[in-house]
């Protein structure tokens, strides 16, 4: 049986077999090569999560885990932007309302929430989310800066060009607003 360049028959058909050899050989020194580096810059795995109608990346290095939302425990006089507790493994993690944090419009609540627990600036907690649909790869020089308008610049590194907000782990926690002070201080 004679073999083309492309693996099946066709008018061109090549019948040495030392030429099939060398052909297959180049292919797999083609195929060994390590993928060609990214020459425009350093890139980030972005963990894509929705709350709403809004997109929003997350570094996946501050991603612990993620989890189906389940045995919520609400804790009194906290404010409303904490949706509460929960107990993984023995552990407790509060639970931020990313929709309420980030000021939002109410929606429907979902079916399913998710937990991601994410760690930076010396805290660990849940975001609430609706989903996480992707994780995804861009460089760094695709994050273009926060929209103007957003009220939220600050916890924003910045937007990509199919809107996607891409969030500041360590400044979300690090936010002064979030800290639940004891009522006796």
């Amino acid at each position: 049986m004679s073999m083309n360049v492309a693996g099946g028959a066709a008018s061109n058909e090549i019948t040495d077999p030392e030429v099939i050899r060398r052909i297959l050989r180049e292919r797999a020194i083609a195929l060994a090569r390590p993928p060609e580096q990214d020459e425009s810059g350093e890139s980030i795995s972005l963990m894509v999560v929705t709350v709403g109608a809004e997109r929003y990346g997350i570094d996946i290095v501050k991603v612990q885990e993620v989890k189906p939302l389940t045995h919520l425990t609400l804790v009194p006089h906290t404010p409303l932007m904490w949706a509460g507790v929960v107990n993984m493994r023995g552990s407790l993690y509060p639970i931020l309302d990313l929709r309420r944090y980030l000021d939002l419009p109410e929606g429907e609540k979902p079916e399913e929430p998710k937990a991601v627990i994410v760690a930076g600036s010396g805290v660990t907690a849940g975001l609430l989310v609706e989903d996480v649909p992707e994780v995804r790869r861009i460089r760094l020089a695709e994050i273009l800066p926060p929209l103007s308008d957003s009220g939220q610049r600050d916890v924003l590194r910045g937007v990509t060009e199919d809107l996607l907000n891409v969030l500041d782990v360590d400044a979300l926690l690090a936010d002064p607003s979030i800290v639940v002070k004891d009522e006796l201080e």
